[in-house]
């Protein structure tokens, strides 16, 4: 399912740059959408570390994947171009997509003692690319 997502944001982005190299609204709250998710499932997986219902190989394995889909969407968004008016919009979501990639590479090794803070990093991403993705419908 995050793959067909992931295609599916990245096919959207491919069509929003076809028309002139712009980003509009819908390809944004797509970017946003996607983030939101990698964010919310990262947080979700650090309470599973900080409670001890996760393995080690599993927790590696997921952060990983979750690092990919955002590493992907920062990359979009670092050389996308914005419609006017939306620049500020896109430079949130890239600097929220640089945050998040971040936390989610540092999930995969964290203790038991670092998982409560990266899960509220990771809450608060996720909060803010919704909260910006709502902005753009």
């Amino acid at each position: 399912m995050k793959w067909v997502l992931l295609l599916g944001v990245l096919a959207l982005l491919g069509a929003g740059c076809g028309g002139g190299g712009k980003l509009g609204a819908k390809t944004l709250s797509q970017q946003a959408r996607s983030l939101q998710s990698d964010a919310a499932e990262g947080a979700l997986l650090a309470e599973d570390i900080f409670s001890g219902r996760t393995t080690r190989v599993y927790t590696r394995q997921h952060s990983a994947d979750l690092h990919k889909a955002a590493s992907q969407v920062e990359a979009s968004l670092k050389t996308a171009k914005a419609t006017p008016g939306l620049e500020g919009k896109l430079r949130r979501l890239e600097a929220i997509a640089t945050r998040v990639s971040t936390e989610l590479e540092r999930l995969g090794h964290a203790s038991k003692g670092e998982a409560p803070a990266l899960r509220r990093e990771l809450q608060a991403a996720a909060e803010a690319s919704q909260k910006i993705g709502e902005g753009l419908k």
